[in-house]
């Protein structure tokens, strides 16, 4: 008897959970939330610009370290050799190309 009215609850529980469940995910989140379009890189100032491509481009804009031998002795982190213009206008390009694409 009690499996019976059990397995009529758990029946009954399964077969009312996708009239419980919500039509529209969008319903509790606010128009502005969901950005269709990114923002446009040719209106950004160089250091707007600068944050959002090192955000992508990780690491690879902080530069490369020095050749420091006695920062290989002590065992501390060599200085940063900063990229030059022309690597950081690479960097921006190729960030930009990526931001262009179409999405998979």
């Amino acid at each position: 008897m009690r499996t019976a009215i059990l397995t009529a609850l758990a029946a009954l529980a399964l077969a009312s959970a996708p009239a419980l469940a919500q039509d529209e995910h969008k319903a509790h989140h606010p128009e502005a939330a969901t950005p269709t379009t990114m923002a446009d890189m040719s209106k950004m100032t160089p250091e707007e610009l600068h944050k959002h491509c090192s955000m992508m481009m990780g690491g690879k804009m902080q530069g490369t370290p020095k050749h420091d031998h006695p920062a290989d002795k002590l065992g501390h982190a060599p200085a940063m050799k900063k990229p030059t213009e022309a690597e950081m206008k690479a960097m921006h390009d190729k960030c930009a190309a990526v931001m262009a694409a179409p999405k998979k």
